[in-house]
């Protein structure tokens, strides 16, 4: 104390009247205690002694900081000595307690001493602008910086869930109740001149260049930010998130209400102490200005938490007015929120009533009513009462229902909203303004977009970094911050659609300062790293079984997807068309399109969202709810890829890439049809080609949308729809829509014949008001059902299966849907599914099915010049059909990479379209003639045809002269062909090769070198070692299709004749079709015989085999009367004639040397008919001899126009003796697949 005599400020800190005792009188009375431990003498109920300690020395704490002058006029506050010491011993108490222990001991001590609200607050507001004759000194500003970081550590978020512990559960929950009384007083003190004094304190952080700015400053605005996010998340404990047996009946303190610490008073505050233009600065300067990633996050959570909770679509809807002309009209109370609020509930008690008087208002209403039902064997009764039992059956049967059924309370295994606010927040007109403003000022300034950018690029840096991969970005990143980031863009979605349907609406059209009506404010939104950030969270999220992150990820999922289909199905306009400069592209469209032909393409999002809503009825409302708005804009979104305009997108992407643009998301499906965009296409060529895509799309939109009508996912949507009361009409219609696809577009009539689904349907009719819009939709579709069902209940009187769920079997589907157990075999839904009713994969996907794989050939003389393998390879290939055309095609791609070569580029593939693909894959002498120039082969359809950087552009010409040369030479014949036959040999490799190749494809792939030495010792060179890794990721892919195929269909054990020809499930169908020579079916049959019918009577047979049990014709009828006595008969004599009319053809062809023009196979023709007609040796002779004099070498230009599209796959002319009668063995199977195509374009018309 003697260090204190001279302070002129403790001269009256001691107040006493009485006289000071001499020292010989203290030492005769009781030692004094001191403070400490008078207040550790008395303890608390549930109190330890370490608790009332540390509580104590909080309270000494607090005292010595100072507090309020009482003894001046204006009661300022009076900081102590050593304030700036105990505001760091505070820190560290609560850093080494509450931060160590993860407990609340010293916050809820902070909290009793009123620290926050009698000293932080105080102090930053008094000496952010002191009074007069107060100087601010250096340490005050330390102190006002000592009171941030305790105010941003007092309210650091409390995290009160179903993971918290019985134990921790009190202390949390009074610590989230102390820290509402904090939000209170720091939005309420002095208008929340709280929050511009901290905001002040970062101003000056703020003008120094980026060079200049200290580590000190940074952190600095670091802790304003993570004080404003602090303050957003206190709110309310949901009664939703207690533990059992405990209720937060107290979720306010005492003397607030749910306004005092509502979002409208915190937006008011924000306004007004201009933290919200703070927050704009900060997103708008980051990447530029500030490097650290902790701010974009900051930022992107504070938006997260001030627009939770916010319905976008009430941001924009019409107030109306309050009349002042008549004082005996109410006023609409929509201006405040509670008004708002008051309007929801009496809406809502108008619906209750509305239905209530449907059931109550007889004219017995008013006398009591008891219902006895007796049971049909007499043995029982059940009574109910009320007056709803006399209004309707229906009303009667659920009143009896819900009598004596025992409810247990429903709950769910997951609640899946951790991280989603189902309740809605009403705003007042006044935040509406303010909250728009912020929207808009944001948006229209590029600084979402530029917000956006940067945090999607940290995101994906800790990823890469990790070494983890996007694929597991859970485990990597934290999940709020994930989950506020997904967030964030879902909401910002929903803003700018419901903005632009309010525009719309109105037809009105924004200033020049506001946001324009495109989507290029939330293209950062839409972008590649974006949309991967997406996928991979999904992927990540539904593999770790982390419901409330695939809850946020099919949020965000759901509003890109609803956007993309809004730009991605609007029309094009005349400058997106032709567009003559790069601001003539529509971005927002080039975005949009690349994210919906991405998603069709990726098997493994496909297979996602197939699976996610078969287990979507175990979790939340809100979750399930998500599910199927998902399901449906994914179907609507793949229904409108394939109905697209091909042929126009192919036009735009031509104009495109000649103004040098290159859409990333797009650059995949552009790869597909390089040869349709590069200019200078054959114009019949085109079409053909537009045809056949056109036709694949549509067949690929019908093997997806098959997997979609599973079972379970079918019991989601009734699950969905059975909450008929809590959705709206928009909803109703939503399920409606998925049953409407199922029933009638895809009549599968057997998936929907269960009784809950028919049950579902009648209560919904019941509830729907005959008004309603919506009550139409389901009367028709009412009418539909029944009329299907009964003709199904006619022809199966005892229907078991309403009882149960449909099984996911394909003989099970096939009986319940045709009643014939033998037709499943054959699977009816050819070029839907595969053999088995495996959904077939589209041909965009990595997996397709593959092409059957050709034999790998080998010239006999490897000594041969490339000039001479070249005239032999083309000798065969232009004997086989469209071969003129694709030794076309390969010279265009030659000259295109040999100008290519001279700039240097060296890496350089050909581009291939599918059809192409596919022949680079089964025919042998294109393959080898492509090796032969100098590229890498392919054994997949997505294999890339990649030429060897050794190869020179000089060898490139050559090849390319090479086959200018052979192919002109061939067409007009080279007379003597011997020196082209028997010049190639099928090159086979060992077993012990072949596992080498499996080795070597394994050591690529983890990055290590192959083993050359082993190679060499089993006799392999070094063009070998490519080709057997080529044939292990074909035999890998194999055996991966045959596990999936298993894996898809539960009761299918693979048989020995599948594991030998396990190619591909396409492989499998060809090669039964091939084997049905003597066993056709009864539809193949039949198919074979409409050639020979008229057009009318063919669309009628087509009918007739279309026909299911469900159709409401009669079914074709055999009968024995229709049973020929020549069936009896022998067919040896027609065998005789079939094998001597076959040897005339040998010779015919021998002689002629073939058909290589439309002159030749005219006379050829003529020749033929002589010899049909005749059986006379003498006469076949001379028609012979006829046509060979007749042959004319000349070739017709317009040969290559009558040649079919698809590429044949024949032999060489010396087996082509051996191939005659196979090609007639197969002509059925042939034209029978070809005439299943036919049928299913008609069914699409």
């Amino acid at each position: 104390m003697s260090d204190y005599k001279e302070d002129e400020e403790l001269d009256d800190f001691i107040v006493s009247d009485e006289e000071v005792p001499s020292p010989q009188e203290e030492e005769t009375e009781a030692p004094q205690q001191d403070r400490i431990t008078g207040l550790t003498t008395m303890l608390r109920v549930n109190e330890s002694f370490t608790s009332k300690v540390l509580r104590a020395h909080i309270s000494v704490l607090v005292s010595a900081l100072g507090g309020p002058d009482h003894s001046s006029e204006d009661g300022l506050y009076k900081l102590g000595h050593d304030a700036l010491a105990c505001l760091k011993d505070i820190k560290k108490w609560i850093r080494s307690v509450d931060d160590r222990n993860n407990s609340s001991e010293v916050a809820l001590a902070c909290a009793e001493n009123g620290l926050v609200n009698n000293d932080l607050t105080v102090i930053l507001c008094q000496w952010d602008k002191p009074p007069p004759g107060v100087k601010r000194t250096k340490t005050t500003d330390k102190i006002m910086l000592a009171c941030l970081e305790l105010l941003v550590l007092l309210t650091w978020p409390i995290e009160v869930n179903r993971k918290t512990l019985l134990k921790d559960y009190t202390s949390k929950t009074n610590a989230r109740r102390a820290q509402l009384v904090y939000k209170k007083h720091i939005l309420a003190y002095q208008g929340g001149h709280t929050l511009k004094a901290i905001i002040r304190l970062g101003l000056r952080a703020m003008q120094l260049p980026r060079e200049d700015r200290e580590p000190r400053d940074v952190n600095i605005l670091r802790l304003i930010l993570f004080f404003i996010r602090n303050l957003l998340f206190i709110e309310p404990l949901p009664a939703s998130k207690s533990p059992k047996a405990i209720t937060n009946s107290s979720d306010l303190p005492n003397g607030m209400s749910p306004e005092d610490v509502g979002l409208n008073a915190v937006i008011a505050a924000f306004e007004n102490n201009k933290v919200l233009l703070f927050l704009t600065s900060i997103a708008h300067s980051v990447s530029s200005e500030f490097n650290d990633e902790t701010f974009g996050v900051l930022v992107i959570e504070c938006l997260s938490l001030l627009t939770r909770g916010i319905k976008t679509e009430s941001l924009f809807s019409t107030i109306p007015k309050a009349p002042v002309s008549d004082i005996s009209e109410n006023v609409p109370p929509a201006s405040s929120a509670a008004g708002l609020q008051l309007q929801d509930l009496l809406s809502e008690e108008e619906k209750r009533k509305r239905r209530q008087k449907n059931t109550v208002s007889t004219r017995h209403g008013r006398f009591g009513t008891l219902l006895s039902i007796q049971s049909s064997d007499n043995s029982s009764y059940y009574t109910i009462s009320g007056q709803e039992a006399l209004a309707s059956t229906l009303e009667s049967l659920d009143k009896l229902d819900r009598t004596k059924k025992w409810h247990k309370t429903s709950g769910f295994k997951y609640d899946s909203n951790e991280y989603v606010k189902n309740s809605t927040i009403y705003l007042n007109s006044h935040s509406i303004k303010i909250i728009k403003r912020f929207i808009d000022s944001l948006l229209s300034s590029g600084s979402y977009n530029n917000l956006l950018s940067f945090v999607g690029r940290h995101l994906t840096n800790i990823s890469n970094d990790h070494d983890l991969g996007r694929k597991v970005i859970l485990d990597s990143v934290d999940p709020h911050e994930l989950a506020s980031y997904f967030l964030v863009i879902s909401w910002f979605f929903s803003y700018k659609r419901d903005r632009n349907n309010y525009y719309a609406r109105n037809k009105l059209a924004p200033l020049d300062e506001e946001d324009s009506l495109d989507y290029g404010s939330v293209g950062s939104s839409l972008s590649e790293i974006n949309f991967i950030l997406l996928t991979s969270y999904l992927r990540s999220a539904y593999e770790a079984k982390d419901y409330d992150s695939l809850h946020v990820a099919l949020i965000c999922m759901r509003g890109m997807l609803q956007i993309s289909n809004a730009i991605f199905s609007s029309e094009r306009t005349q400058r997106e068309m032709n567009p003559s400069s790069e601001e003539d592209i529509n971005h927002d469209r080039e975005l949009a399109e690349g994210i919906i032909r991405k998603l069709f393409s990726q098997k493994q999002f496909l297979d996602m969202i197939v699976n996610i809503p078969r287990q979507a009825s175990r979790h939340s409302p809100e979750y399930l709810s998500v599910v199927v708005s998902v399901v449906h804009i994914v179907l609507k979104c793949f229904e409108t890829l394939a109905n697209e305009d091909v042929k126009l997108y192919i036009q735009g992407r031509r104009r495109v890439n000649k103004l040098g643009n290159q859409s990333g998301l797009n650059h995949d499906m552009d790869r597909q049809h390089w040869h349709l965009i590069d200019a200078g296409s054959d114009e019949e060529d085109f079409e053909q080609e537009i045809r056949y895509i056109n036709q694949e799309r549509k067949l690929d939109f019908k093997n997806t949308e098959v997997r979609f009508f599973h079972t379970e996912t079918v019991s989601t949507h009734i699950a969905y729809l059975s909450r008929f009361e809590d959705l709206t009409h928009e909803e109703i219609k939503r399920g409606i829509s998925f049953f409407h696809r199922l029933f009638v577009v895809r009549k599968d009539f057997a998936a929907l014949y269960r009784l809950d689904f028919m049950n579902l349907l009648y209560r919904l009719r019941a509830y729907l008001p005959r008004s309603s819009n919506i009550r139409r939709h389901v009367d028709d579709f009412i009418v539909y059902f029944m009329k299907k069902f009964k003709t199904a209940l006619d022809r199966f009187p005892v229907a078991i299966e309403l009882l149960f769920p449909r099984f996911e079997n394909l003989e099970m589907k096939g009986f319940l849907s045709t009643g014939d157990l033998e037709s499943t075999s054959t699977s009816s839904s050819i070029g839907v599914t595969s053999a088995r009713g495996l959904p077939k994969s589209s041909y965009f996907s990595e997996d397709a099915p593959q092409p059957r794989a050709a034999a790998i050939l080998r010239f006999n003389d490897d000594n041969l010049t490339l000039d001479e393998k070249i005239g032999v390879l083309i000798y065969h290939l232009i004997k086989k059909k469209n071969g003129i055309k694709i030794l076309k095609f390969l010279i265009g791609e030659l000259e295109r990479l040999t100008a290519l070569k001279e700039k240097g580029i060296n890496n350089l593939m050909l581009r291939l379209n599918l059809t192409n693909r596919k022949l680079l894959i089964n025919e042998p002498h294109l393959r080898l003639l492509v090796e032969s120039i100098g590229f890498d082969l392919p054994f997949l359809q997505n294999d890339e045809t990649s030429l060897k950087t050794s190869v020179e552009a000089s060898t490139l010409v050559e090849a390319k002269n090479s086959i200018d040369k052979w192919l002109k030479l061939h067409e007009e014949g080279v007379g003597d062909i011997e020196p082209f036959l028997d010049q190639v040999h099928q090159e086979i490799f060992t077993k012990e090769q072949l596992n080498f190749g499996i080795i070597a494809l394994s050591d690529v792939r983890s990055g290590r070198p192959i083993d050359l030495a082993t190679a060499e010792v089993i006799g392999l060179r070094q063009d070998q070692i490519g080709k057997l890794i080529g044939l292990a990721k074909r035999k890998e892919y194999d055996e991966m299709v045959a596990a999936q195929y298993a894996l898809e269909d539960e009761d299918y054990d693979i048989e020995p004749s599948d594991a030998e020809d396990n190619s591909s499930i396409s492989g499998r169908r060809r090669k039964r079709m091939k084997n049905k020579s003597s066993e056709t079916t009864l539809s193949d049959s039949v198919i074979d015989d409409l050639d020979d019918l008229p057009k009318k009577q063919r669309r009628s047979r087509r009918e007739i085999l279309k026909r299911s049990l469900d159709s409401d014709d009669d079914a074709p009828v055999k009968s024995s009367e229709m049973v020929n006595d020549s069936d009896d008969e022998s067919d040896d004599e027609k065998v005789k004639s079939f094998y001597e009319k076959e040897e005339q053809l040998r010779q015919l062809i021998s002689s002629t040397g073939g058909i290589m023009n439309k002159t030749q196979l005219e006379i050829f023709k003529e020749s033929w008919q002589k010899i049909v007609n005749t059986n006379e040796d003498s006469q076949v002779k001379t028609a012979i001899s006829r046509a060979a004099s007749l042959f004319v070498d000349d070739s017709d230009e317009n040969d290559d126009e009558s040649q079919p599209k698809e590429f044949s796959h024949q032999n060489t002319t010396d087996e082509l003796q051996l191939n005659q009668k196979r090609t007639q063995d197969e002509g059925h199977v042939m034209v029978s697949r070809k005439r299943r195509i036919v049928l299913e374009e008609e069914d699409e018309e």
